[in-house]
């Protein structure tokens, strides 16, 4: 626990580092329409895959095999598709995923006139991680991740790490911090993106608030370390006999969002999540669809 505390001070002193623009922002999206609907406040969730991509520590608590596939269709047609497993294992849990976004039928226009045809931009991660438990009550997970990116014809890859500790206060209370992204990337044409390395630290509090239904809610403070701003996320979801789900999460210091709503449906070892983020201005919504399976 001294550890813990010891990390978290530490953490709230990074929060006030410098301010430089990152690029592959789509390391910084949610993975999948649970996470997103409830507004990405994750940092101290467990039981689902979706949460290794917050903190790579939480898997440690699932007992399961997990399978989870996603995909996003958000504005300018941009679309992002995910595949991520958990295999929990007796003194580690291993984590293994796969994510790539990419933008179609891009114009090329060199010149005034007509277009003189298009291309796709995308970008891809893939990851392998392993959370253990030192000692009792307190997890940790390390992540390894293998980065892409091509713009046109100009192709640039590099790798990236994630880190992260989770600590069980009490059976319904858990508290966690991760630091994720932090690597580099090869220079694209002339010039390098810099990762958008991301400081998250948080609580989540789940309960039954009698016998058919169960209450989860989840506050994190995020920064990511070259951008401007600190930002709140919060979310909450209310399931009935663990069979239906409605959640809704909220997030402060975006430009183009902020609220987000939810469900999902568990149906035997499988559960459907669609989430939905309202963007701002003429950004069209983000819809969510993801399957988890539970082996």
């Amino acid at each position: 626990m001294k550890t813990f505390i010891t990390l978290f001070i530490i953490g709230s002193s990074i929060l006030l580092s410098q301010h430089v623009d990152t690029g592959l922002p789509f390391l910084k999206t949610g993975t999948d329409a649970r996470s997103s609907a409830m507004g990405e406040a994750y940092t101290a969730m467990t039981g689902d895959h979706s949460t290794y991509g917050y903190n790579p520590a939480s898997i440690r608590l699932s007992d399961r095999r997990q399978l989870l596939l996603s995909h996003r269709q958000g504005f300018s047609d941009v679309a992002t598709d995910y595949l991520g497993t958990t295999l929990p294992g007796e003194t580690v849990t291993v984590g293994i995923s796969a994510m790539t976004t990419s933008v179609s039928n891009i114009e090329i226009r060199q010149r005034p006139g007509d277009s003189e045809g298009s291309f796709d931009a995308r970008n891809a991660a893939l990851s392998a991680g392993v959370a253990f438990t030192p000692i009792s009550d307190l997890a940790v997970g390390i992540t390894g991740k293998l980065l892409y990116e091509k713009i046109y014809i100009d192709e640039a890859s590099g790798y990236a790490f994630d880190a992260g500790m989770l600590y069980s206060i009490s059976n319904n209370f858990r508290a966690g911090i991760s630091l994720l992204n932090v690597g580099t990337m090869s220079a694209l044409r002339s010039e390098a993106s810099p990762l958008p390395s991301t400081l998250r630290f948080g609580g989540a509090y789940g309960a039954a608030i009698s016998p058919e239904f169960a209450v989860l809610t989840g506050v994190d403070i995020v920064k990511t370390l070259n951008d401007d701003g600190t930002h709140f996320h919060v979310g909450a979801e209310v399931a009935y006999q663990s069979l239906l789900m409605v959640r809704a999460g909220y997030q402060t210091g975006y430009e183009t969002k902020s609220f987000s709503t939810g469900i999902g449906i568990l149906y035997g070892i499988v559960r459907f999540d669609y989430a939905f983020v309202p963007m701002s201005g003429s950004f069209s919504p983000n819809h969510t669809f993801s399957l988890v399976f539970h082996l």
